[in-house]
C-alpha cells in the first residue's frame, strides 16, 4: 500500500487586507511607505489580501503588486473588482477570493493612544488607502454564548507558531516568543513573558482581556482594537499587566 503523501486541513490565518480605493502610483507608494514605516514589525513580510474597490487595468494591477512586494509585503490573494484581471491574477501566482467572506477591523491605534507629533497630515493622507487587519472569520454563534473550557498550553510558544483557542480562553503557562501569535475567542492568560502578538476576543467579544506576568508584546488586540509595541513600552513594560477594552479604547493596567 502506498504511504500517504499529504493531508489537507483547514486553518485560521491572520492577514492584512489592503483596500485600494484609488490607485495613483506616486500617491499610493508614498502613503504605503509611510504606513509600513509606522510599524515595520507588524507589516514587513505580512501576508496581504488586495481588495480592489475600483477596476484596474492589467498594467496598473501588475504595478500595484510590484510596489507591495518592493515594500516586503507578500500579496497572496485578490478580491473585489477583479473584472478582466483573472488571467493576470493567475499569472502572478495569486488567488481570486472575491466570493469569500471576511471580517475586517481597520488598522488604527486605539483612541486612547496619545497622538504623535506630525502624524495628523500623514493620517489624512493615509485615509485614502485603508489597510485593514483581518481577524479569523466569525461564525454565526452569539458573542455572549458560553465559552468552552480553556485551552491550556504548558510549553513555550516559539517564534512562527500560532495558537488559537476557538470558543474558549487561552492559557499559556510558559513564555511567548517574538514572532509567535496567540488568538482566542475569550481571554488570554500568559504566566510568563508575553512577546509576539496576542489577539483576544477575535470574534467580537469586547469584554475579553489579556493578562500576562511580563508585558513585552509586539501587538495586543481586543475585538479588533489594537496597540503596538511602542505603546506597550510606555506603559507597564516588562511588568505584570492586563489589557482590556473600555469604550473602544484599549487600556493597559498594572497587576498588583
Amino acid at each position: 500500500m502506498t504511504a500517504t503523501c499529504f493531508r489537507m486541513k483547514g486553518t485560521t490565518l491572520t492577514s492584512i487586507v489592503l483596500e485600494v480605493i484609488d490607485f495613483d502610483p506616486d500617491a499610493f507608494t508614498s502613503q504605503l511607505e509611510s504606513k509600513v514605516a509606522s510599524a515595520p514589525q507588524f507589516f514587513t513580510r505580512s501576508s496581504l489580501i488586495i481588495h480592489l474597490m475600483k477596476p484596474l487595468s492589467a498594467t496598473e494591477f501588475e504595478l500595484l503588486i510590484a510596489l507591495c512586494r518592493r515594500l516586503q509585503l507578500q500579496p497572496m490573494a485578490v478580491k473585489g473588482e477583479v473584472g478582466a484581471l483573472k488571467a493576470v491574477i493567475n499569472d502572478l501566482g495569486l488567488a481570486d477570493v472575491s466570493q469569500s467572506k471576511f471580517s475586517d477591523s481597520e488598522v488604527n491605534a486605539s483612541k486612547g493612544e496619545p497622538a504623535k507629533k506630525g502624524t495628523a497630515d500623514s493620517e489624512k493622507q493615509n485615509s485614502h488607502s485603508k489597510v485593514n487587519y483581518q481577524a479569523p472569520e466569525p461564525e454565526p454563534t452569539p458573542v455572549a454564548a458560553a465559552l468552552k473550557p480553556a485551552k491550556v498550553i504548558m510549553r513555550p510558544v516559539r517564534s512562527g507558531q500560532q495558537v488559537y483557542a476557538e470558543g474558549s480562553d487561552l492559557v499559556v503557562t510558559a513564555s511567548v516568543s517574538e514572532g509567535a501569535e496567540l488568538l482566542a475567542d475569550g481571554n488570554i492568560h500568559v504566566y510568563g513573558t508575553l512577546r509576539g502578538r496576542a489577539l483576544a476576543g477575535v470574534k467580537g467579544n469586547s469584554s475579553a482581556r489579556v493578562f500576562c506576568q511580563s508585558l513585552d508584546a509586539e501587538l495586543v488586540s481586543i475585538a479588533g482594537q489594537f496597540i503596538m509595541h511602542d505603546t506597550v513600552k510606555g506603559e507597564c513594560w516588562k511588568k505584570p499587566a492586563q489589557i482590556y477594552l473600555e469604550e473602544d479604547t484599549l487600556r493597559i493596567e498594572a497587576l498588583v
